[in-house]
């Protein structure tokens, strides 16, 4: 089907006839037969795939995607393959963030986009995809450390632009991704600020209305997101009857089957639906629509919380949700915890269950605040009642078949009321030996 010829020079070149009939030649240079040995079974191969209108093997392909622009431009001119795609990284973050801002979520696509402008003041922006190596990749993690970026963020970057590059990889742009090895995923939470049932209270009896005691409870006694999830609620969610919360959660909806989950509303919660009904006005559907997004809900917050005499705590509205899943693991198995509160167990080992709470520590050892001398007496009554044992247990032994007292052992071995020795000093004698009668069977 192809053939190679080699002129006078040393030079080399494969030649064939195309589908339509027409004689092609591809000029490989001087380079040795096994080479062009090689290119020759490729180009068999992209032949046969033409004429039966299918797609060349696996390993033609992914020679194709590795293969050098200058080689690939002469297999575009015979016919063998269609123009290559060469994108620059400008032009593909341009295009993947436009393909994704209709599917993604604004706050998703904010992040992408703060990945393109870290990653454009680093690479050329007109240089080739292709072209990016694996230690070029290193050196932008580490201009992004120069940078003054966190762990976490830099994490949040490098896992970027591997889901940006690696789609690149999929539609066979390039052959590999630079960007594989770098280190990225979510970093484990250091905030383990517990907000205790007590400070709970305390802020609630510091809010104005039943309407800001409700979303203090959400977040701490639900674990609702707020104000994504607590904002959502209708009356419409809550079974008063069966006690019973159903969440609407625009986070995890493009999962299938995690568009809503249903929670138990506990006896506090409860209370604070009731107050919060016994307010509301006929035809007010929300439970709560208290402020918008960031200040207007954070700063009044932390204001109750401060009257409250309580210590501010870092990222208000996670923090309580993080306590309520501390709360609810001290009592119920972690798999129901983690479906009410709306991620994996993974997730909540990470960053919400990984802190234990000074609570349950008290519980664990069984300490209810007893004084020191209470604890002293106590622990003298367990050594005494410990001694005493051991000197039963001497005074036991003393008598004791094993005691040094009993010499011969086959003496206190006899049945009681018999002295006489075993015949021959068998350590198992028969029946007879030991003045027995024999067993008849």
């Amino acid at each position: 089907m192809a053939s190679i010829t080699t002129r006078k020079n040393g030079s080399r070149f494969v030649s064939f006839i195309d589908v339509g009939g027409k004689p092609r030649t591809i000029t490989l240079g001087r380079v040795a037969m096994r080479y062009a040995e090689s290119i020759k079974g490729k180009v068999e191969d992209l032949i046969a795939s033409s004429i039966h209108h299918q797609a060349p093997r696996d390993e033609t392909a992914r020679w194709l995607v590795r293969l050098d622009d200058r080689l690939y431009g002469k297999l575009t001119r015979v016919g063998l393959v269609q123009d290559r795609q060469c994108f620059t990284l400008k032009g593909w973050l341009e295009q993947y963030l436009k393909e994704r801002a209709d599917c993604l979520k604004p706050e998703s696509l904010r992040k992408l986009k703060q990945t393109r402008e870290k990653l454009l003041p680093f690479f050329d922006a007109d240089v080739t995809l292709r072209s990016i190596t694996a230690q070029q990749a290193v050196e932008w993690r580490q201009f992004l450390k120069a940078e003054g970026l966190s762990e976490a963020a830099i994490k949040t970057h490098c896992g970027n632009a591997k889901t940006i590059i690696g789609e690149a990889v999929r539609r066979k742009l390039i052959d590999e991704s630079p960007f594989t090895l770098l280190k990225s995923g979510a970093t484990a939470s250091r905030h383990s600020r517990y907000v205790t049932p007590d400070e709970i209270e305390r802020v609630m009896d510091a809010c104005p209305d039943a309407e800001w005691k409700l979303l203090f409870g959400l977040a701490r006694y639900a674990g609702l997101r707020v104000p994504s999830e607590s904002h959502r609620l209708t009356w419409a969610d809550v079974d008063f009857e069966r006690g019973r919360l159903t969440v609407h959660s625009p986070k995890t909806e493009h999962h299938a089957g995690h568009e809503q989950r249903i929670l138990p509303i506990t006896p506090k919660l409860m209370r604070l639906l009731q107050d919060r009904f016994d307010e509301c006005e006929d035809g007010e559907e929300r439970l709560v629509a208290i402020g918008g997004k960031g200040g207007g809900m954070t700063r009044p917050a932390t204001r109750i919380v401060r009257k409250a005499s309580v210590e501010p705590w870092a990222r208000l509205w996670q923090t309580l949700r993080q306590s309520c899943e501390k709360e609810w693991a001290m009592t119920f198995p972690q798999y129901a915890v983690s479906k009410w509160i709306g991620h994996s167990i993974t997730v909540s080992g990470r960053h919400y269950a990984n802190d234990v709470p000074d609570e349950l520590f008290a519980k664990a050892s069984a300490w209810k605040g007893e004084s020191g001398a209470q604890r002293h007496a106590q622990q003298k009554a367990h050594e005494d009642a410990g001694n005493e044992q051991k000197t039963n247990r001497a005074t036991e032994e003393v008598g004791s078949p094993s005691s040094s007292v009993f010499k011969d052992f086959r003496e206190s071995s006899a049945s009681p009321g018999r002295q006489s020795e075993w015949s021959r000093g068998e350590s198992n004698p028969r029946a007879g030996a030991a003045g027995r009668p024999h067993l008849r069977v």
